[in-house]
């Protein structure tokens, strides 16, 4: 009993420090809920002042947003308005666009068609030019072999000129000799008479050619009758120096050929020649 009754005790004084120290807090909390009850109700009262400052502000702030949501909704409006006439806008100028490329295309493909036409131009032009420079070149010798005919022609014309006055003299001389012929009683064929000539001819020597063949120049020639293979004889006054044959003739002049068996002298410049010599 001693045992459970010094339990007991102790458990009494237990309980009894808890109950005075629970009665002390309470004590001392009563006080505190007292001064924040004063607190809290001032600081309620503030809060009220302020949350009628705020419903007012909320008010105010609600009629600004209603205001600005209406004000917005109208701009989003107007804004979407003009959004719908961009679009119409930009859907026409798409279309535009499109045509416009379409068309860009097409001049493209003219444009290419028309530079490869101007290069096939170009290339016929030079092509052109090459020929016309062929054709000038071909042209200015066509008139320089048509000058030099002219030229030609025109010296033609003046030989045949001659040649016809020539003709009518030796057609003269022709019929003067066939008339001395006829007097004389010969034939017109120099085959019949051999190496010498048909009449009487008399001239000079004009030049001697030094030289194994001997070869002179006389003033007589064809129009003195004279044909190659002609025999003369050349006198100095009343010497006989020889015998020369005409190798060449020309109208008033004949080269000929001393004959080495019949010469008897030195032939010279402006030694007699005749047909004939008669001592």
């Amino acid at each position: 009993m001693k045992l459970v009754g010094k339990i007991f005790v102790c458990l009494i004084m237990i309980m009894s420090i808890v109950f005075f120290s629970l009665t002390l807090v309470v004590y001392a909390s009563h006080k505190n809920w007292k001064e924040d009850s004063a607190q809290k109700a001032e600081k309620i009262t503030q809060l009220e002042g302020e949350k009628k400052a705020l419903t007012a502000a909320k008010g105010d702030l609600e009629k600004k947003l209603a205001d600005e949501s209406a004000s917005y909704t109208k701009a989003i409006a107007a804004l979407q308005t003009k959004v719908d006439g961009l679009q119409a806008e930009n859907n026409s100028l798409a279309k535009e666009r499109d045509t416009l490329a379409t068309e860009s295309q097409q001049r493209l493909d003219t444009i290419n068609a028309n530079n490869k036409m101007i290069g096939e131009y170009r290339a016929n032009i030079e092509t052109m030019e090459q020929d016309l420079a062929t054709a000038q070149k071909d042209r200015a010798g066509y008139l320089q072999t048509l000058a030099t005919t002219v030229n030609n022609m025109h010296e033609l014309s003046t030989i045949r000129g001659d040649l016809e006055t020539k003709n009518k003299e030796l057609t003269a001389q022709f019929d003067k000799a066939m008339q001395v012929l006829e007097k004389k009683g010969l034939q017109p064929e120099p085959e019949l008479y051999g190496d010498t000539v048909a009449h009487a001819v008399r001239g000079t020597i004009e030049a001697v050619q030094e030289g194994p063949r001997g070869l002179l120049m006389v003033s007589l020639g064809s129009d003195d009758g004279l044909q190659p293979s002609h025999v003369l004889e050349v006198h100095r006054g009343d010497v006989y120096l020889g015998k020369i044959q005409v190798v060449t003739v020309e109208p008033n002049r004949s080269v000929c050929r001393v004959l080495p068996e019949f010469r008897q002298g030195t032939m010279q410049e402006g030694d007699s020649v005749v047909s004939r010599f008669e001592n």
